[in-house]
């Protein structure tokens, strides 16, 4: 086949996929569409047989109960290794409360706020959970982008999609004006860090927002002093150890993903 009628086929199969995908969508006109070069990527791929084994390798190692060193003076056993493909492209709407994650897009937070009871939900509730209010329809409102760390976690572990960004502390923050708190990641050094902190909230280059939570991120108001009851900072020998588990962590991400997070590099 020429590559003439090659790019004819390629021609015909994009319009094909994207009268599907449009039909799943024929209520709904596109305003904005930054989802179509995801689609004609993924979709191929996709397509080509999931969970299917694509390869495999025979390996030899340790084996058995007990600790690692226990394991080592048996004689090794032999082990298959299958490379299995897995790919999925999800796509989900998030419905009533689009205008939270459009807002993080343009560097604002927004919160809804029921009419009747005057709870502020954000993360945002498109209908109040207050029984009394009989799932009320909730108001849109802006929201300052200050507030208070309600608690915190230092992690040295995390789920795949993001262990190249660790080690890293994720806080839960009441938004200044909301009555609920919203998950987000702390740029502030964990020897600093302290339930009731004040932080901005600030947010990646335009460029690099996705419209998720990992938009924004929160940093230390400047001036406060860590109180005397800090739980962290109350116990020397756990934050040293905390802080060794923290180096440790960094040098496992440089020579995983070639990724330098150390606070001297990310600032934090």
């Amino acid at each position: 086949m020429t590559e003439v009628g090659m790019e004819e086929i390629k021609l015909k199969v994009r319009k094909i996929k994207r009268t599907r995908r449009e039909a799943k969508y024929k209520h709904y006109p596109v305003v904005e569409d930054h989802s179509t070069p995801a689609h004609e990527y993924w979709e191929p791929i996709v397509s080509r047989g999931l969970w299917s084994i694509k390869g495999h390798q025979i390996v030899k190692g340790p084996w058995g109960a007990g600790t690692v060193e226990e394991s080592l003076k048996r004689k090794p056993k032999e082990f298959m290794v299958i490379d299995r493909a897995a790919f999925a492209l999800y796509s989900h709407s998030y419905g009533l409360v689009s205008p939270f994650f459009r807002g993080l897009l343009e560097g604002k937070l927004k919160g809804t706020k029921c009419p009747k009871c005057g709870t502020v939900y954000c993360p945002p509730r498109a209908h109040c959970w207050n029984p009394k209010c009989r799932v009320a329809d909730c108001d849109w409102v802006d929201l300052p982008l200050t507030g208070v760390i309600h608690t915190f976690t230092v992690q040295c572990l995390a789920a795949a999609p993001f262990e190249h960004q660790l080690p890293f502390s994720m806080g839960w923050v009441k938004i200044d004006g909301a009555d609920t708190t919203l998950a987000m990641m702390l740029h502030i050094l964990p020897r600093e860090l302290f339930i009731g902190q004040k932080v901005k909230i600030e947010f990646l280059p335009k460029e690099q927002r996705k419209g998720d939570l990992t938009d924004c991120y929160a940093v230390a108001v400047p001036g406060q002093k860590v109180p005397e009851w800090a739980m962290l900072q109350k116990d020397p020998k756990g934050l040293e150890s905390l802080e060794a588990s923290m180096k440790q962590t960094i040098e496992f991400i440089k020579k995983r993903y070639g990724v330098d997070n150390s606070p001297e590099v990310r600032g934090w």
